[in-house]
């Protein structure tokens, strides 16, 4: 299979687009210290026409030291108000800069939260987080750069040629030619530099991404023995950043070459020229110090570009991956939208999903009314965690509808939705904060002290508080790694009846918790009021007290009915009880 060469679509004008953009409203302040960096920039650019001055002063034995006086007065000016109006701008837009980077991550993170769950499975966790990462690094780095070189480099290449026209038009050209072919070099060396630095940015996120999924899951690592074969990707990966570092850096050290070599010749054809007018009398002592002073500021600036071309193209493209995220458009358009205030009843109606181009859901239809106990079971990939997902709003469906009340999901904020529906997963997500934390969590850390004693009983989790040296202050570290499967598993139910919402959805919540404890908390959540629990679950004893249960094949409902009707029909519910030693 051949590979594909990655070809950069981002021009420089979409770049700089996308860095004005950021500016918001310090535009205006941003535009007025550049400016006084410019002014500082030409007073320094005119210190050497003033050095010449008072050469020639000396040189034609001037004895008008008032002209003297003035010429060090000026000096003395242009050095205090350069330096001081330079250091002070760069102090502002440092600020500035400082601001727009806090603006930046913010926002592109609040992006990333926006993004569909089709959008997010599709990367790591990890170079989602490298991309916004590079991208606010590569801002700052840009930033750097134009308050401490960019605007001083392009006033002098501008000034050095103007002086040069109005002294000597031969200067003048002998400079512009030697701008123009060295920059001419650059410019076809970057664009491959350019293709090199994105092809390394994509590695490098595929990379970092993998290290943070296997350290962020390390106690399954370890406990499946999986730290060898974890290890040999890594380095893998490593080694594929290595290579493309070192296929980028060969070709930046072949431009180095080709044009200190035009520097070079350049460089020898001035001295050779200035050579000869001084021979023939045509300059003078103060010409000559302002011809080579401009020369090597010159040379100075062009190498300068040429050092940071580098910084500016990996500055470039890592924003261009940020953008990706920050202009990132919700899945799910929510325009015109409202929040979910009341409801009665839920209609699900000949709802067909796919996913990935194959078929979840297919004509499924479900009527669910406020305080029913309803059980969903089924084969692995049956779609009950798909339709859960459905309710949510996390995926819009293909085909049919989903109201509540006739109003269709698609006209309700998924952000209400959430408040009003709470799911406790089969892998519990924990965050590394003390076992309360984690379930105030879902009240955004508001303790009341009523719900939370009840969300710990019915759960069971004050058992495990009492195991714990610190009580529900211990932090759970990492993924609660403290904690076994089962009493993460309680946590996870704690937390979502602490949110105290309308619907509690169990995804094989209780699959790691022994038969006792299930039936307490089965018992304890039978006595929730006005609560809408759905159960999925493959252990069928969980089942046994709920309303109704639905034998999900396929994506579609081929059983439904009470425990005991379901088990008298003796079909595909009641052989899975079988299977099961039910009796």
């Amino acid at each position: 299979m051949v590979r594909k060469k990655q070809k950069p679509k981002y021009s420089n004008w979409e770049f700089a687009k996308d860095l004005w953009h950021f500016f918001g409203h310090y535009k205006w302040s941003f535009f007025f210290f550049s400016f006084l960096l410019v002014l500082a920039s030409i007073m320094g650019l005119a210190t050497p026409i003033i050095l010449a001055k008072i050469v020639d002063f000396f040189v034609e034995g001037n004895q008008n030291m008032n002209l003297f006086y003035t010429y060090i007065g000026i000096l003395l000016g242009l050095q205090i108000f350069g330096t001081v109006m330079r250091l002070r701008s760069k102090y502002f837009l440092s600020n500035i800069t400082n601001n727009i980077q806090k603006y930046a991550r913010v926002k592109s993170f609040n992006r990333l939260m926006q993004g569909d769950l089709v959008w997010h499975e599709k990367e790591f966790v990890g170079s989602k987080m490298q991309k916004i990462s590079q991208g606010e690094n590569a801002f700052k780095k840009f930033i750097h750069f134009y308050n401490n070189q960019g605007i001083n480099m392009v006033v002098s290449l501008i000034g050095i040629l103007a002086v040069f026209a109005y002294f000597s038009p031969k200067y003048a050209l002998i400079s512009f030619a030697f701008m123009f072919i060295y920059l001419f070099a650059e410019i076809k060396f970057n664009k491959v530099l350019a293709k090199k630095t994105l092809r390394l940015n994509i590695i490098n996120e595929k990379a970092v991404g993998r290290e943070y999924e296997f350290s962020s899951n390390i106690s399954t690592v370890k406990s499946l023995g999986m730290s060898g074969e974890s290890n040999k990707q890594i380095e893998k990966n490593a080694k594929r950043v290595l290579e493309a570092k070192v296929n980028k850096r060969k070709l930046n050290n072949l431009k180095w070459i080709i044009i200190q070599i035009i520097a070079s010749v350049f460089f020898v054809l001035f001295i050779f020229v200035v050579g000869k007018d001084i021979l023939v009398g045509a300059l003078t002592a103060g010409s000559i110090i302002i011809y080579i002073s401009y020369l090597e500021k010159l040379r100075r600036i062009l190498n300068t570009i040429s050092s940071q071309s580098e910084t500016l193209i990996d500055s470039k493209y890592a924003l261009y991956r940020m953008m990706q995220i920050y202009n990132l458009t919700p899945g799910i358009d929510e325009k015109g939208a409202k929040n979910l205030e009341k409801w009665n009843k839920i209609k699900i109606k000949n709802l067909t999903f796919d996913y990935k181009n194959e078929g979840v859901l297919e004509g499924f239809n479900l009527n669910i009314k406020k305080g029913d106990k309803i059980g969903i079971v089924g084969k692995s990939g049956g779609g009950k965690s798909t339709l859960f997902k459905l309710l949510l709003k996390l995926y819009l469906p293909k085909k049919g509808m989903i109201s509540f009340d006739g109003k269709p999901i698609i006209e309700i904020k998924q952000e209400s939705l959430a408040n009003k529906i709470s799911i406790v997963l089969q892998d519990t997500e924990l965050f590394n904060l003390s076992l309360r934390e984690n379930i105030l969590i879902s009240r955004g850390g508001v303790l009341d002290s009523k719900d939370y004693e009840k969300a710990i009983k019915i759960s069971q989790v004050d058992k495990i508080i009492k195991k714990l040296k610190q009580g529900d202050k211990s932090l759970l570290g990492e993924k609660g790694v403290r904690l076994s499967g089962g009493e993460k598993q309680r946590l996870g139910i704690a937390r979502a009846i602490y949110k105290n919402s309308d619907i509690i959805i169990f995804d094989e919540a209780t699959s790691n918790l022994d038969y006792g404890l299930e039936n307490k908390i089965q018992n304890g959540l039978g006595k929730l009021k006005g609560k809408t629990l759905i159960f999925a679950a493959h252990r069928l004893s969980t089942l046994k007290n709920v309303d109704k249960i639905l034998f999900l094949d396929k994506g579609r409902i081929v059983e439904q009915g009470t425990f005991n009707n379901l088990i008298e029909r003796k079909g595909q519910f009641y052989r899975m009880w079988k299977k099961q030693g039910g009796k």
